[in-house]
């Protein structure tokens, strides 16, 4: 992917997979420190699904007769398919849990170490499939790269005693011993493949993938029952056969990025978003039933307020209910600033707005003014959040049963919850309809799953209480699940706290803000700035480091939201993009200037440290270029360091996004302006000591930019770096992870605490 690699460079090699230039001998004793902080980083999570980012639970229904087989209610486990790392494990493994909380077992499903698995990305539940002629009980199709570059593959996972028969080794299949389950690999190529759905009968099976050019992502359908593949239930390997229901846009400039949404439930329509950048997703819907190869047809809503060119269409989901299979749920900002739930009748062509803000004429269920996410869409419920500066309020729509007779946008209150970030799946298949598994991570622990039951809000009818304003809500209790609730950690949490400063144009600028005493002594300060840029620091943003910068090294920690960032509405998103990126940069100095203006008694301004990853990781070398005086060090995981190679050599399938964002270079005026800020022309004004961690096998950033930098800027101030092996944009490894968090401490215990008791010791 770069014209650098790390060839010809004398690293050293101070822990697996991790390869440093000017990395020290690193103290036991941070090793030691961070291990109970390691150790609460280890929740357990509900595994994520790369299409729309909702987690999912496995599909175990209590019976279920398709093609002549027989799924029985002995076969049927009741279960939850969790993600957790084991302390001995370098990666993270799947695990399965009893859907009943009060169950202590425990079930490890993989055995993968770097080389056999890496990165599980998706694990979509399955009720079985005829692909080899005999029939393949339960089980998923997963989602998994190997190496870190992101060319994620298919796999099949079952277990050959809920099946038909009991397969032989098949070529490709993954050592998973001592687990009963077996891997089968689906595709064998390096092309990509993510966003796995399945239809609720179980029939079809539909996936993006760039296998049509390694540019462009189309999406396909295959067939999970009567498939007629002409595989055998033998040793060979099998290339899942699928059609293109979404192809090539030949009139779009530039590449297509097609990314499937919901099937609906009568199997007939796929509804597709197409993907152009964060701004940009105009809707879909396409026949699959049509013989003809029509093409997606593009979704209009009516009486739409903003420019289509500046809308984004979300989690759009079919209804769940059969006789409403045309109903659309979706979140949109096409009425506005902000991103709302809306649902759309397909055939009618109307609809209601369930949260939408403006213009108030549109007469909303219920007027959220602030961006929603999280859209789920079960057979007794609409879910959803509005993420208010950060925090989340979730709520709750019932569709069917006594609470929908009068259908009311009820806020949902749980107890001991202080308004974290959550994400949440529907318990549908396990025959718990009225059920979420939540997942939970805040200040106070990290990676807890509980059970929410609302039946006594959406079947039994339970009046809602209503709030000073006149609003509906409900409280519930939310019930840990004993095998996904982690010990208590063994050390001072501290709540995040809303910091606001006016940025250099009078913008307001939110953080979120940690101080160790409280705001009670003046400490140093660590500003951690996200990447994206479209992303947030929300109450549930901590770097890995976050309790040992806090309770070790007495160092406060900001999370910055700077302009481009999301949970503030389009246009505030939108306010770093091209020619305005430097905008972004300069929202750091002023909150270094604010910090040392207005906070002498909580911070020390002297004592500020910047640190981030990916466009994050951009934003500190930038930070160094402009602010070194006002600085004392920078850290950066696999940052952009010149603009027009990192927009020339991304991955194929997402430069042409990315162009959207931070220009195209190859206009002349573009190229200009993205060669004159870009750090590694601008090294030399890079005055303070700088840590950089990067991935060999990043395909989004690769690592020849931070080796074009440290040729540069080695020769001039202090530089570490790390080069992380078989790690992408992103390290996931126990090994890497460890160390290169210890050395961001000890980098940080030299240069941002020299006069500190700890630094005195070194």
């Amino acid at each position: 992917m770069s014209e650098y690699d790390s060839n010809g460079y004398k690293f050293s090699r101070p822990a697996r997979h991790v390869k440093a230039l000017n990395v020290g001998p690193i103290p036991q004793r941070i090793f030691d420190g961070m291990s109970k902080y390691n150790d609460t980083a280890r929740g357990m999570s509900i595994l994520p699904s790369l299409a729309n980012k909702r987690p999912l639970t496995t599909l175990c229904d209590t019976g279920f007769a398709i093609k002549g087989f027989e799924i029985s209610r002995d076969n049927a486990r009741g279960s939850i398919i969790v993600a957790h790392r084991p302390d001995d494990a370098q990666v993270s493994q799947i695990y399965r849990i009893p859907s009943d909380p009060s169950s202590t077992e425990l079930e490890r499903l993989t055995y993968f170490d770097i080389g056999s698995g890496r990165l599980i990305q998706s694990f979509t539940p399955i009720l079985g499939e005829d692909w080899r002629k005999a029939w393949r009980a339960g089980g998923a199709v997963m989602v998994m790269d190997l190496t870190g570059n992101e060319n994620f593959q298919l796999w099949r996972y079952w277990e050959d005693a809920d099946s038909e028969v009991t397969f032989p080794r098949i070529e490709d299949e993954l050592d998973n011993r001592p687990g009963k389950g077996r891997f089968e690999r689906l595709t064998h190529d390096d092309y990509s493949y993510h966003s796995v759905i399945v239809s609720l009968s179980n029939r079809l099976l539909v996936f993006a993938s760039t296998k049509e050019n390694g540019k462009d992502t189309l999406v396909y359908a295959t067939t999970l029952i009567n498939s007629d593949t002409g595989a055998r239930a033998d040793s060979n390997p099998f290339l899942l056969p699928s059609r293109v229901i979404a192809p090539k846009m030949e009139d779009l400039k530039g590449m297509s990025y097609w990314i499937p949404e919901s099937i609906s439930v009568d199997d007939k329509h796929v509804a597709l978003t197409m993907y152009h950048g964060h701004s940009y997703r105009p809707l879909y819907i396409v026949d699959i039933t049509a013989t003809d190869g029509k093409a997606p047809e593009l979704v209009t809503l009516p009486d739409v307020t903003e420019r289509a060119e500046e809308t984004s269409y979300s989690s759009a989901t079919f209804s769940r209910d059969p006789t409403q299979a045309h109903v659309l749920y979706l979140i949109t900002n096409a009425f506005g600033d902000f991103a709302s739930v809306v649902a759309y009748d397909t055939l009618a062509r109307t609809v209601v707005n369930i949260t939408t803000p403006e213009p108030p004429d549109l007469r909303p269920l219920r007027q959220i003014p602030w961006e929603t996410g999280g859209l789920l869409v079960t057979p007794a419920a609409l879910f959803f959040y509005a993420n208010v500066e950060g925090w989340q309020t979730l709520y709750a729509l019932p569709l069917s049963g006594a609470g929908s007779l009068a259908p009311e946008v009820l806020e949902v209150r749980m107890r001991d919850w202080e308004g974290s970030p959550v994400a949440y799946a529907a318990n549908v298949r396990n025959d718990r309809p009225n059920e979420l598994v939540v997942h939970f991570n805040s200040f106070r622990m990290n990676g807890f799953l509980a059970s929410i039951d609302f039946t006594h809000v959406f079947e039994d009818g339970a009046e809602p209480e209503r709030d000073e304003f006149g609003n509906f809500f409900v409280s519930v209790a939310p019930r840990p699940y004993r095998q996904a609730t982690p010990s208590p950690p063994r050390f001072k949490v501290h709540p995040p706290k809303l910091l606001k400063f006016k940025s250099f144009d009078g913008l307001e600028v939110p953080c979120m803000y940690y101080h160790p005493e409280g705001g009670k002594t003046a400490v140093p300060v660590v500003i951690q700035i996200h990447g994206g840029p479209a992303s947030q620091s929300t109450a549930e943003t901590r770097v890995f480091i976050h309790g040992y910068l806090l309770n070790e090294l007495g160092c406060a920690v900001i999370y910055p939201n700077v302009r481009g960032s999301t949970g503030y509405g389009k246009r505030y998103c939108a306010m770093d993009d091209v020619f305005k990126r430097e905008d972004s940069v300069n929202d750091i100095g002023a909150l270094l200037d604010h910090i040392d203006q207005n906070m002498k008694g909580e911070l020390i301004a002297s004592r500020v440290a910047v640190m981030g990853g990916s466009y994050g990781g951009y934003m500190v070398y930038a930070s160094l270029v402009h602010f070194s005086p006002k600085l004392t060090c920078g850290l950066a995981n696999f940052g952009i360091a010149h603009w027009p190679s990192f927009l020339e050599r991304t991955a194929d399938r997402r430069r042409d996004q990315r162009r959207q964002e931070y220009g195209d270079e190859r206009d002349a005026d573009v190229r200009a302006f993205l060669e004159r800020i870009s750090p590694l022309n601008n090294a030399e004004r890079i005055a303070v000591p700088l840590s950089i961690a990067h991935g060999e096998e990043d395909s989004r950033v690769p690592v020849g930019e931070a080796l074009r930098l440290w040729d540069i800027a080695n020769k001039k101030v202090y530089m570490e770096l790390m080069v992380c092996e078989l790690e992408g944009h992103g390290f996931i490894q126990k090994s890497v992870i460890e160390f290169t968090n210890a050395a961001k401490i000890h980098f940080l215990e030299r240069f941002l605490l020299p006069n500190s008791s700890v630094s005195s010791n070194l």
